[in-house]
């Protein structure tokens, strides 16, 4: 009996032992036998139970070390083959002017007296190439791809303003660009004594205004020595006293050569086409003219110079008014003062002469050139005329209190045709204010700029007057909101 209790109890630890060690390989197994024959269950599935292998062993950083500093050396020098545009190109907005102008002449039927424009809009590209060519600069104004006409010419020995030929010149194209030259430093190592050699078509250095950009400018208006007249007219004799003069224009293709001696002398001296930026458009490239400028720095914001032109100008296919064939020369004197006494003050002025050779005329006035007709220019070897402009100006800049970055500013200004000609003065006085919304110069100048200029015109000669068309007589208001960042 008790054998039989014994065999009895194996067989059940036997059996026991089956089902423990079947449970077991039936959990193992449960993922894949759930799947079935049928379709994946959708989702997750469930992470299978492994025995987790041997990490692998760490990288030795020393072991690749050449590897990586080899691909580090060849991205490198990619790299330095790439072109580095820091400082050697740059883009800014040279001026951005919104304008309002009320003019009080009279206006012919279908014009208004009250006008608003865009006055500027000119966009600065400049950089640095090396140590040799350490400035290159182009300036586009966005207002300039019109189409204007030369000068057309007549036959000699005729009246030209009575001519039947007296239509307006050629339509030639302008272009888009106002300046874009390239500077040249031969030798660094003597530089600022011979700094640089300039060569492409930039504002002249010819005293104060005609060199400051339209963007910087202190009043609205420019003076008189740049351009003045009342417009196309029919010339008849020898009155040089009408029509538009252009007496010192702002830019010209040139080259020459700027330096600075005893760090208070700054130099120009160099040759121009003195037929305009438009020359390239009309294609008369044939005057040239040669001048020279001297500065001397009294302080680091004060200054004195004195400027000489001399050579020949032209009146056929060129864009240059009132300038007649023959001789031509200018003499200005220039000067600023600006306080350290008195912060904010700045006072300015210039003084020009020059001469004009004979047969002066206008655009869309013919010209004959070389001065033949007695009735029109006096004939041959005629002396031509003699024209004077000057100015002063001064502001004061308020930089603290309730009318802090207001500027006060007043001009008065007077332009003769004709040293030798009584009754043709052009004089003018300009009480302006500005205020600023930013104002670092020469880079960002941001203001609003209000100005009532009281103009007048004499006349064109002895006993003539002029009339209320004339806009060089009447008065005009003008206000001008600009932005200048660079």
């Amino acid at each position: 009996m008790r054998s039989k209790q014994v065999v009895l109890a194996i067989c059940i630890l036997a059996m026991g032992g089956v089902l423990f060690t079947s449970a077991q390989a039936s959990a193992a197994d449960a993922p894949d036998q759930s799947q079935g024959p049928g379709p994946a269950v959708q989702g997750a599935e469930a992470p299978i139970a492994s025995t987790p292998s041997p990490a692998a062993p760490a990288p030795d950083p020393v072991a690749n070390l050449d590897t990586r500093l080899g691909a580090i050396e060849e991205w490198k020098a990619k790299i330095e083959r790439l072109p580095s545009l820091s400082g050697k190109f740059n883009i800014g907005l040279n001026a951005l002017q919104f304008q309002y102008t009320h003019l009080d002449a009279k206006v012919t039927e279908g014009k208004s007296q009250d006008n608003l424009s865009i006055r500027r809009s000119e966009v600065l590209m400049y950089g640095k190439v090396n140590e040799y060519i350490p400035k290159w600069h182009t300036l586009v104004e966005l207002q300039s791809n019109t189409l204007s006409s030369n000068t057309p010419g007549c036959n000699p020995n005729t009246n030209c303003s009575a001519s039947a030929t007296n239509p307006p010149g050629t339509a030639v194209a302008t272009t888009m660009f106002r300046e874009a030259y390239i500077d040249f430093r031969p030798m660094p190592s003597i530089a600022p004594n011979l700094n640089v050699i300039r060569m492409g078509v930039f504002r002249m250095p010819f005293g104060i205004f005609t060199e400051t950009s339209g963007g910087i400018r202190d009043v609205i208006s420019s003076p008189y020595l740049n351009s003045v007249g009342s417009g196309t007219v029919n010339r008849n004799g020898s009155n040089s006293s009408v029509g538009t003069i252009d007496f010192i224009q702002e830019r010209d293709y040139f080259a020459d050569v700027r330096g600075t001696l005893f760090n208070r002398l700054d130099y120009v001296v160099g040759i121009m086409n003195n037929n305009n930026f438009q020359a390239n458009a009309t294609g008369a490239n044939g005057p040239k003219v040669f001048y020279s400028r001297t500065r001397f720095l009294v302080t680091d914001i004060s200054f004195v110079s004195f400027t000489v032109l001399s050579g020949e100008s032209n009146n056929d296919n060129t864009q240059i008014n009132g300038r007649g064939k023959g001789a031509f020369d200018r003499y200005g004197i220039d000067a600023r003062y600006t306080s350290r006494y008195l912060p904010g003050l700045m006072v300015q002025g210039e003084w020009w002469q020059g001469h004009d050779g004979a047969n002066q005329t206008t655009v869309g006035t013919p010209a004959q050139g070389a001065c033949l007709n007695v009735a029109q220019c006096g004939g041959n070897g005629a002396p031509g005329v003699q024209r004077r402009t000057w100015y002063v100006l001064g502001k004061y800049f308020i930089s603290d209190g309730p009318l802090q970055n207001f500027e006060p500013v007043v001009m008065y200004e007077q332009f003769d045709p004709d040293t030798n000609l009584s009754n043709d003065m052009y004089m003018r006085a300009i009480v302006g204010l500005n205020y600023y919304f930013e104002n670092l110069p020469p880079k960002i100048q941001s203001k609003i700029e209000v100005n009532y200029e009281f103009r007048h015109h004499q006349g064109t000669g002895p006993g003539t007057t002029v009339g209320p068309t004339d806009a060089f007589a009447q008065n005009a208001f003008l206000v001008q909101f600009q932005v200048r960042y660079q």
